[in-house]
């Protein structure tokens, strides 16, 4: 009973609002703007112990821009390469909602889907790991036309740009699937070795040519041998160079093919 009666005096002391008997307390700034403004308590992006209650709100407010989210280009889903690309090599795309994506055809080598589970996908298997591998799959089936088909169309993922070719179809390209070569990772095409970090095949068993595999051999780091009978790093990556080796026969590894003479003129004329 006592207590409830020194209630509203302990109350008006606490904020300074009348006399009371007892020595009345320093009143709080931070508690009576945090209790009697809109702002609320400070988020993560206001200076902790700053007694401003608007500290940070223009930080958060830049952080919600619209403008700037609606002019950024939204991704399309399963996009890898353009589409004029993918249509060249039978991989289709179709409009849906007046937006092109690219049709996900399940992997080369790996059994389709079943026809007869339905083909809508509920929005929550999306981001499962099995939804995620197929719309990051390089090695989507190709489905061509007649006129398509040729040499060019089966030497696809050997004739791809220098900074997508991997280590396995770079050694596709090689005389003994790069047995006895040796690959290293260079920004310039035309670059050499200069840190000693290479490898050097010994072993090159493909299961699906020439995109899956195993290529083991030895790991040099300085030009010295550190590990053998084992894996490249880095062997799904780009930018592979490769050099035949010095005492090689001459008669399996042999140097490339010399240019064409149209595609020799066309050089030329391009260059004056």
């Amino acid at each position: 009973m006592a207590l409830r009666a020194r209630a509203p005096a302990l109350l008006s002391a606490t904020l300074g609002l009348g006399r009371s008997t007892f020595p009345p307390a320093a009143p709080s700034a931070l508690i009576f703007q945090r209790s009697f403004t809109a702002w609320g308590m400070h988020g993560m992006y206001g200076a902790r112990g700053s007694p401003d209650p608007t500290d940070g709100r223009a930080r958060w407010h830049r952080l919600d821009n619209r403008k700037e989210k609606e002019t950024q280009e939204k991704k399309i889903l399963g996009k890898i390469n353009s589409k004029e690309y993918d249509e060249q090599h039978g991989r289709w795309w179709f409009t849906l909602k007046e937006e092109e994506r690219p049709k996900l055809y399940t992997s080369i080598g790996r059994h389709a889907r079943s026809k007869k589970l339905k083909r809508t996908i509920v929005r929550f298997a999306y981001s499962s790991k099995n939804f995620k591998r197929l719309r990051r799959d390089p090695y989507r089936k190709r489905w061509p036309k007649m006129n398509q088909i040729g040499a060019k169309f089966f030497a696809e993922f050997c004739n791809k740009e220098y900074a997508k070719r991997t280590m396995l179809e770079t050694a596709h390209t090689l005389p003994l699937y790069g047995v006895g070569c040796k690959l290293f990772r260079h920004q310039d095409p035309t670059g050499q070795d200069t840190r000693g970090k290479y490898f050097i095949v010994e072993s090159s068993e493909y299961t699906t040519r020439p995109i899956r595999g195993t290529v083991k051999g030895t790991q040099y780091m300085n030009g010295k041998p550190i590990r053998s009978d084992i894996a490249a790093v880095a062997k799904s990556l780009g930018s592979w160079r490769y050099e035949l080796p010095a005492d090689g026969h001459p008669a399996i590894y042999r140097p490339v093919f010399p240019k064409s003479v149209a595609a020799s003129k066309a050089e030329a004329a391009a260059a004056e």
